[in-house]
Order: C-alpha cells, then structure tokens, then sequence
C-alpha cells in the first residue's frame, strides 16, 4: 500500500514540476484576482457540510498556450492561489486551463490542476468515549482531506468589457478522488468572482 502511495506522489510531483516549467515558459497572457466563498451548496452544487463555510481571497497568472501543447487543444497553463481569510484552508498550485468564445463578449472556461493546502487531513479516529468527543467536536468543525495534494476542478464563465477588462464567475471543487489517498475525501466546494485583465 505505501509503495503504490509513493509511485503517485513522486508522479503528481513531476506533474507539478512540469505545470511550473511550462508556466515559466510561457509568455503571461491574463492575471486574475477575485474572492470566493468556502464550502457552499447551491442549485445542488457542493455538499453544504458548512465547516468551512468562509471568505477568501484569490489570484491567478495565465499564460499563453505553449507550441508542444497544441495537440490537447491549446490549453493555457496556470498558476495562482487562494487565502482563506478567515483561517480556514488556504491552497496554491497549477494546471492547465481551456478556453471557448460565445460570441464577441462571452466565453467559458474549464480548468483542471493540482493544489497543495494547509487544512487537515485525517483526524485520529476515537477507541474510548472521551476520545469520541474530541472527534465529534473535530469533524463538525473541519474538513479532513486525506491527502496534502489535492485535484482542483474549476469552471468559470467570462464576459469581456473590452479588449483588455473582464469578469468571471466560477465554481470549484477540489478533492483527491481517491486516487491520491485512500483516506477520507471530504473535498472542498467553492464558488466566486473575480476580474481579469489580458496583457
């Protein structure tokens, strides 16, 4: 079981790496700032646990599609953040990022990455009544996320002001789909707006 765990990390740490080479790369197209809310449910979207039901801010850098990925579609690589301001969990990463026009002032945005965060994620689980106390009170108030890397899912929708503005709503789910641990998978549900500017 660690050795298959190990084979995962060390593939979802060159991944990273690979994300952060091909951003360095690239010529900086977009950077994106926003705030969101934590753990939320809407229209059936997110699971509406409430633990970590929070604000927090965001930011992005998006590049320009590098040549040697045009067989996938042309996606733009990316890389950013999101900061949890009222202490909850915080995360940062990279992935790759697809865009489709809907018209001269609309378009759609699907991105798929990986995120390191700072919230917990298993908590020990309870042999005696005292114990199962402290693990109530633990898993009513936080989110465990069974792996320090996570996937990071997002789907944003953008209407263009003009050449160079924009603004975005989006949604987001991260988690590590059982594939990155066998622990728990609660994940996080997120949703948000932010502005963009193009360079």
């Amino acid at each position: 079981m660690l050795l298959p765990l190990r084979i995962v990390s060390a593939v979802v740490f060159i991944i990273s790496l690979f994300f952060v080479y091909s951003a360095a790369e690239a010529q900086t197209a977009e950077m994106r700032v926003g705030a969101n809310i934590h753990d939320i449910e809407i229209l059936g979207f997110g699971t509406n646990k409430e633990k970590e039901n929070s604000v927090a801010i965001n930011a992005e850098l998006v590049f320009e599609e590098p040549q040697f990925l045009k067989w996938a579609l042309s996606p733009q690589p990316y890389i950013g953040g999101t900061y949890n301001l009222e202490g909850n969990t915080s995360y940062g990463g990279g992935g790759l990022l697809w865009r489709q026009g809907f018209g001269n002032k609309f378009y759609g945005d699907f991105s798929f990455g990986l995120v390191i965060h700072n919230g917990n994620l298993e908590f020990d689980r309870p042999t005696t009544p005292a114990e199962s106390l402290v693990f109530q009170e633990q898993t009513r108030e936080n989110i465990e996320f069974g792996s320090r890397i996570l996937f990071r899912q997002q789907i944003a929708l953008g209407y263009r002001f003009n050449k160079t503005y924009s603004a975005e709503f989006f949604i987001e789910h991260l988690s590590h789909g059982r594939i990155l641990s066998s622990r728990s998978n609660e994940g996080l549900d997120v949703i948000g707006g932010r502005v963009a500017k193009r360079f």
